[in-house]
């Protein structure tokens, strides 16, 4: 068995640098889910619990392109005599590959470019292998940011692979021990959240397995009984959820959804496994009987399978997010809760575990034939046959002693909040955390450094742009000590305000930005924006973010255009939006900025850029989103009225129209 450190280059392209604005939660921390009335007690507990949307203090990784150009990542590979496993640190600890070698074939949708696309909470992510997502619901925050890694040696001579990180959002601590030891025919990973606060808080976990999609793909788990999702809408892409049972569900009559290949549009549901189920497991075969299969430990009870659909809008996006007519694939998932619109909880200063573990799936072809309800059993029978609940349990008890064992000397580092939350706790005489884990202080010269000189009683640094966000409330007392010293400047001001917005305390934050304002921060004039926007107020949010624009002067960002366009279009004031766009140097005229001033101009009547935007590719597009096919829509209207000489109306656009495939986002069908 080797440990390894390699480097794997493709086409595509990395997140840029990311935005300097802040984006604050939600205005409710609960979302209101809707359900058809055959949930039960257990499926409404933590149903719609802390998915309030929260980035802070995180920032959005927005800038990215749809470059082919080649680029290279360092690799972490774990390999011994029956598989060759490729893991990326610096995106998130991405599992990219698991390749057999007793079957010579590569186990997981590997996606032939590193295409980067706007899916995750801070915007950039990407498909292809294996994600780990812990903290906030969502494609989580590391998702493309590093972890640090480290080789560790446990007493009995394994070594294994270790990577970690701490996440700021739910102050906990995620760390992934990879096990191959020599011998082994399934990868391990044994998976440690530690809740470092002292009180109990939301717990969102689900690892996420792309597999390739063949028109015979098939997927079972060890339950007939799922949440399915309601028939979502462009208007309603949470409609919540129903219960029924393997392999059709009411709102898709007759299609066999456990054949993915088989569903007309997007669509995820949720195996309900029984919590006291010894080890919980998923399978994604082929008609000739091989795949992949999952297995793990309580408390990961849940699995899933979400798909893109046979659609145009649905292959569409696969090709999107990989190379044209290479990117088929599906999701199998794991969860601690019944679905993504639930939270699990974890204990105030409590530690959840688990081990998963990854390797082929072998039986006949016949296991995988006929009806689902009649194959389960055989399906199930080949996954204890190739590896028995009982030894997954023992390798669980064996690898949770060694999550302890310090680790080596770091391989790849990642970000130093966890460092830095280290310090703020031995400042404040707070316990510790994670002892086991290094966690570097921030260096000198790193963008934290400055929050670390914080802690020594210094006062925040002048800066052009703002430093990163301290929005845990345990930081509060020091930015508010900081915000009220004799002199206190613009930088801690605003940083003040930002952490008692985010902290429910926006009556508190607004007397700092509005005062900031008057300064001339174009910063400020912007939060005032957002805080604004959140309570979808549109025609004062647009003057705010008007006035931060002027302030900044295309200057400092592109993101103050993009939100004075944005909030203009939809306070209905589209002329002032296209005048905007038109005075923008072109540095600062974004795909994000084109794509809203396209809303504009085809009311306009500015057809020539209308039709221009339909010839370009963006990287930007949001999962969901629709305005590039509603102006596509919307112009063809406007074209057929003038043609007929009759005023246009909103009744006069026709969406069965049929979408060109490159304007094509749609998941929930034409």
């Amino acid at each position: 068995m080797r440990i390894y450190m390699d480097k794997l280059t493709l086409p595509g392209a990395l997140p840029g640098p990311e935005s300097p604005q802040p984006v604050f939660c939600a205005p409710r921390r609960d979302m209101a889910v809707p359900q058809n009335g055959t949930l039960r007690p257990a499926e409404l507990t933590g149903y719609g619990a802390a998915c309030g949307a929260r980035c802070l203090p995180y920032r959005m990784q927005d800038r990215y392109t749809r470059s082919d150009a080649p680029v290279t990542v360092e690799t972490a590979v774990l390999e011994n005599d029956h598989l060759k496993a490729v893991l990326l640190p610096g995106l998130g600890g991405r599992l990219w590959s698991l390749y057999s070698k007793a079957e010579g074939r590569e186990l997981l949708f590997r996606n032939p470019a590193l295409r980067i696309a706007n899916l995750a909470i801070r915007g950039a992510w990407f498909s292809g292998g294996i994600e780990w997502n812990l903290g906030h619901t969502g494609h989580h925050v590391f998702t493309c940011a590093p972890l640090y890694c480290c080789r560790v040696t446990a007493p009995d001579g394994e070594e294994f692979l270790r990577m970690y990180q701490y996440e700021a959002i739910e102050g906990q601590v995620l760390q992934l021990d990879f096990h191959l030891p020599d011998g082994a025919a399934q990868l391990a990973v044994q998976v440690r959240i530690e809740n470092t606060r002292p009180g109990e808080s939301p717990l969102y976990w689900w690892t996420n397995t792309a597999m390739p999609l063949t028109g015979g793909t098939r997927v079972f788990s060890g339950t007939a009984e799922v949440l399915y999702q309601l028939t979502p809408s462009p208007e309603n892409l949470q409609p919540g959820f129903g219960i029924c049972r393997m392999p059709f569900q009411p709102n898709l009559p007759g299609v066999d959804v456990s054949f993915p290949a088989r569903i007309p549009r997007s669509v995820e549901y949720f195996f309900q496994n029984g919590r006291t189920d010894p080890a919980p497991w998923e399978v994604c075969a082929e008609p000739d009987g091989r795949g992949l299969f999952e297995r793990s430990t309580q408390p990961l009870f849940a699995r899933k399978m979400f798909c893109w659909g046979i659609g145009q809008g649905g292959r569409h996006w696969c090709d999107y997010l990989a190379q044209p007519g290479q990117g088929d694939y599906i999701e199998i998932q794991a969860g601690l809760a019944p679905s993504q619109l639930h939270t699990a909880r974890i204990a105030g200063r409590g530690v959840v575990q688990f081990v998963q573990l990854f390797g082929a799936f072998t039986a006949p072809a016949a296991a995988v034939a006929g009806e689902w309800n009649e194959a389960l059993p055989g399906v199930e029978a080949a996954v204890e046959s190739l590896l028995p609940a009982a030894r997954v349990n023992a390798l669980a008890a064996l690898y949770a002693e060694k999550a302890l064992l310090p680790g080596g000397e770091l391989l790849c580092t990642g970000d130093e909040r966890g460092g830095l939350e280290r310090l703020r706790r031995q400042a404040a005489g707070q316990p510790d955390f994670a002892p086991h884990l290094a966690f570097p202080a921030p260096r000198a010269g790193s963008e934290l450094a400055p929050w670390a000189a914080v802690l020594a009683g210094e006062m925040l640094p002048e800066t052009e742009r703002p430093l990163p966000y301290m929005t845990d409330p345990a930081w509060l007392p020091f930015l508010e000590e900081l915000a009220a010293r004799p002199g206190a400047a613009g930088q801690a001001k605003f940083q003040c305000a930002v952490a008692l917005a985010e902290n429910g305390r926006e009556s508190e934050a607004l007397p700092f930005f509005e005062q900031l304002v008057r300064q001339g921060s174009p910063w400020a004039a912007h939060a005032l924006g957002l805080l604004l926007a959140r309570q979808e107020e549109w025609q004062l949010a647009a003057d705010a973010f008007v006035l931060a624009h002027r302030l900044e002067g295309d200057r400092l960002d592109p993101s103050f255009a993009e939100q004075a366009l944005n909030a203009l279009v939809r306070a209905g004031r589209l002329q002032e939006a296209w005048q905007l766009w038109q005075a923008l140097p072109p540095r600062h005229q974004t795909e994000t900025g084109r794509l809203t001033a396209a809303q504009a101009a085809v009311a306009l009547g500015q057809d020539a850029f209308v039709e221009d935007c339909f010839t370009r590719e963006y990287a930007c597009i949001r999962e969901g989103a629709l305005g590039l096919a509603n102006v596509w829509f919307e112009h063809q209207a406007r074209l057929a009225c003038r043609q007929k000489s009759v005023p246009f109306t909103p009744a006069a656009v026709d969406y069965s129209l049929p979408l060109p495939r490159e304007l094509d986002f749609r998941m929930f069908g034409a």
